[in-house]
């Protein structure tokens, strides 16, 4: 699964000034910074910081997009260790409900909605991490395919958003809202609209159970042998 970098450790002035923000922001908070500041800790002109970045509302966003590439790096790690589309979604929100509240430039951004939802870093960023997956789950009969993917990425981005707005973001609490709201609206449904992701899972579960019977009938047979 591809990261895109919204942010490039590249030497240009705009990522020195992100960068200087990142710090100023650790050290002052948002509602102390102030673009002097981050210009001159990046050694150019504030003017040049305004051309570069804009206003303090851009430079808080381009900070947390910065910030969110550590998450974001954390979310593939958790999901490459899950099976099956469901199981991965269901593992990023519950670290996403959890994490991102913890970081204010994070929280500023979600708090602008609908702005942030579509803009198209976060987009980009949303897409790069969930299509993937999406994908998978379309390949292996799990995700609806008559929905956009793109529709599909914005209203998972809309989601988390929601879970970690939440005052209760425990791991149960999270997972309830994944099952009953998330999981049925992305699902496909097989023939009479029956949901092919708890026919699944009723499968998978006789098949171990299955296999469990079958484990534990050749160990008594080999104690009877014995």
């Amino acid at each position: 699964m591809s990261v895109v970098s919204v942010v490039s450790d590249d030497g240009t002035v705009k990522a020195r000034l992100i960068r200087a923000a990142d710090v100023e922001i650790a050290e002052r908070g948002i509602n102390g910074l102030q673009m002097e500041a981050v210009a001159k800790r990046a050694g150019v002109s504030r003017a040049t910081a305004f051309r570069q970045l804009g206003n303090v509302s851009e430079v808080v966003v381009q900070v947390s997009l910065l910030r969110a590439q550590r998450h974001i790096t954390a979310v593939h790690r958790l999901m490459e260790g899950k099976t099956g589309a469901f199981a991965k979604i269901e593992a990023a929100l519950i670290y996403t409900a959890r994490e991102l509240p913890t970081d204010p430039t994070i929280v500023a951004l979600m708090a602008q909605h609908s702005a942030s939802v579509h803009d198209p870093r976060v987009h980009e960023n949303a897409v790069g991490v969930m299509g993937p997956v999406l994908e998978e789950g379309r390949r292996n009969g799990e995700i609806r395919t008559d929905i956009g993917l793109d529709e599909l990425v914005d209203f998972l981005v809309e989601q988390t958003y929601l879970a970690a707005e939440e005052l209760e973001r425990s791991e149960d609490t999270v997972r309830k809202r994944f099952r009953h709201f998330v999981i049925p609206a992305i699902e496909t449904r097989g023939g009479g609209g029956e949901l092919v992701s708890r026919t699944r899972e009723v499968s998978d579960a006789v098949s171990a159970a299955q296999e469990a019977l079958e484990n534990l009938a050749r160990e008594l047979h080999r104690g009877s042998m014995g």
